[in-house]
């Protein structure tokens, strides 16, 4: 018996590509509708981090961590200087943080930045010079003010900065980040590139233009980051909550030393320093309680009441590393000291117990005088019981 062939039913194949139709509309649907990674981060009510790395050539290259917590619209900025000293290893040496940073691979150096500071990362915006320029011009540049005028040069160019309250191009902008003079504190310098990123962040909110489809679009355009355009449009819309008056601003502070030729800066006690200073951010930007200027700044003297030389230098590392303004370090009237003291000076013991708490100190008094610096909020007199970093009871 010969069998015949079945015809294939045209029919079933007309379902079969119906029903792909359905499922790719599906899916598709799916991924419009649902969340955005960023979004969803905000909405585990945790800080979220975000890293901007910027690349000037050779005239500049650092990072700043970006931390914002979506439940108190507070936000901090950490500042990361590209010869940060760490075990790089894919190198097998000890080597600055910025010889990870590979533009079309950026997750070795997010990697290492995590365990710098303890913190998850998961998003980053890299903006190089031309993009740097391009975004600010886009912005119609950033309003700024210079305390001084200034006019030095940076890779053999003139750079001129006028004083006062000014709307900086891209071009200025630049200048502004790179320049470096010689008698400028690292204070100073710092403080001008975390002033950028405030102010970058700030006017980026504030556009019309950013708000646009169009100009968003550009803007989109002019970033190299792992946030999809989604991502990116909640990121923006969330900045515009951000309050950027009462931003926390933190820096790595270390010693620095040469490696193969290199200058790399090591952060304090191995980086545990850093550490802390981190998560006491988090909760800082975390806590609902309102913090006034009074509570952020607070003038320290320190004095060494031991033999024990550059132990109040050290001291004073730890108590900076927090933000504190250490106005003076000394030797304490006598070097006998066997336990450490911490004294009020202006009438806030409170203030003075924070303090004593950063070191683990136990004994804190009041000792309000009519005479002496009157500038001082807190005195610290270190005893033997300090080892540099903390009291031993």
């Amino acid at each position: 018996m010969v069998r015949r062939k079945r015809k294939w039913d045209k029919s079933i194949l007309l379902l079969i590509l119906i029903v792909l139709v359905v499922v790719a509309a599906g899916v598709f649907g799916y991924f419009q509708l649902r969340t955005d990674l960023f979004t969803e981060k905000l909405e585990t009510g945790d800080p979220v981090a975000v890293l901007f790395c910027l690349a000037g050539d050779k005239d500049y290259g650092f990072f700043e961590i970006l931390l914002y917590h979506p439940d108190t619209n507070r936000g901090a900025i950490i500042y990361i200087p590209g010869n940060v000293g760490m075990i790089i290893e894919s190198l097998r040496k000890v080597d600055r943080i910025d010889v990870l940073y590979d533009r079309g691979n950026l997750s070795p150096l997010i990697d290492k930045i995590e365990e710098l500071v303890a913190l998850d990362i998961p998003f980053f915006i890299d903006l190089q010079d031309e993009e740097l320029r391009n975004q600010v011009d886009l912005l119609g540049g950033l309003e700024l003010f210079i305390p001084n005028p200034v006019d030095t040069a940076v890779a053999g160019k003139r750079v001129l900065l006028p004083s006062g309250s000014v709307v900086l191009d891209g071009d200025k902008i630049r200048e502004f980040i790179a320049y470096q003079e010689e008698m400028e504190n690292e204070v100073d310098s710092v403080g001008r590139k975390q002033r950028f990123l405030q102010t970058f962040l700030r006017s980026i909110a504030d556009s019309d233009l950013v708000a646009e489809k169009n100009g968003f679009s550009v803007f989109r355009g002019n970033l190299n980051t792992n946030m999809s355009p989604r991502a990116l449009s909640s990121f923006v819309a969330e900045m515009k909550k951000l309050n950027d008056e009462k931003i926390v601003f933190q820096r790595v502070l270390g010693s620095s030393r040469i490696v193969d030729q290199k200058q790399l800066l090591f952060p304090h006690f191995d980086g545990q320093l850093l550490k802390e200073i981190v998560k006491q951010t988090v909760e800082t930007i975390s806590s609902q309680e309102p913090f006034s200027e009074d509570e952020l700044i607070v003038a320290i003297e320190v004095l060494n009441g031991t033999s024990v030389g550059g132990l109040a230098r050290r001291a004073a590392n730890v108590f900076q590393s927090f933000g504190y303004d250490v106005v003076s370090v000394a030797n304490a009237d006598n070097s006998d000291y066997q336990n450490t003291v911490v004294l009020d000076r202006k009438g806030r013991i409170d203030v003075a117990q924070r303090v004593a708490d950063l070191i683990r100190c136990q004994r804190v008094y009041s000792r309000l005088e009519d005479e002496g610096d009157m500038t001082i909020d807190v005195t610290v007199i270190l005893g033997t019981d300090f080892d540099g970093r903390y009291c031993k009871e």
